[in-house]
């Protein structure tokens, strides 16, 4: 039998398990989405997506109405190349968001000024997350107050080092990060924890 003060909490903590696994499932189709992005670049890099197939006359119909896009936007590979990074790019904006999303679920907060790795990789996963979150189209690095230091993330024993604070205002590029590897590395690292949480 609980104590009246008992009850909430164990309603708590199970409305916060329920949140925090619909959260990581947000993650793994996140994830998914972005390497699904990442293979349709390599198929349009390696010209095995035709233009003249795929840039046709193209009706979709739908209950609440039609929709019809025509020819011309994707009609040479440089097009759909160039549309297949904007996709990667966008991808990789929802894996941050979804990413943090998960870590403000489990409550864990981000901690510029901790020693300890996992709590870096926190920050980093959140200072990501908000040069996606001012420009989806540009993202930028936006660091301010105490997050504008240098810090260092070990991945699978690979160290990456970033001065957030001269990175701030720069045009976000996956390398300042260590790449779409380092960046699968951190998903791993965060996972782990978060299903631990």
């Amino acid at each position: 039998m609980h104590t009246p003060g008992e009850e909430p909490r164990e309603t708590e903590q199970a409305a916060t398990s329920v949140n925090l696994h619909e959260a990581l499932q947000d993650v793994d189709i996140a994830f998914w989405q972005l390497e699904f992005s990442i293979k349709l670049l390599t198929f349009c890099e390696l010209k095995k997506l035709d233009p003249s197939e795929f840039d046709t006359d193209h009706l979709v119909k739908l209950e609440e109405g039609n929709l019809r896009f025509p020819t011309g936007h994707f009609s040479d590979p440089d097009n759909i190349i160039r549309a297949a990074n904007v996709s990667v790019a966008l991808a990789f904006g929802a894996s941050a968001l979804a990413l943090d999303k998960a870590f403000e679920t489990a409550q864990i907060l981000p901690n510029s000024e901790s020693d300890n790795n996992v709590a870096r990789i926190r920050t980093l996963i959140y200072m990501v997350r908000c040069a996606y979150a001012h420009s989806i189209a540009e993202p930028r690095w936006e660091v301010r107050g105490k997050y504008r230091r240098a810090m260092s993330v070990e991945l699978e024993g690979i160290v990456t080092h970033l001065d957030l604070g001269k990175l701030d205002g720069k045009v976000f590029d996956v390398k300042h990060i260590g790449g779409h590897s380092n960046w699968y590395r951190m998903r791993d690292a965060a996972m782990q924890v978060l299903r631990a949480a």
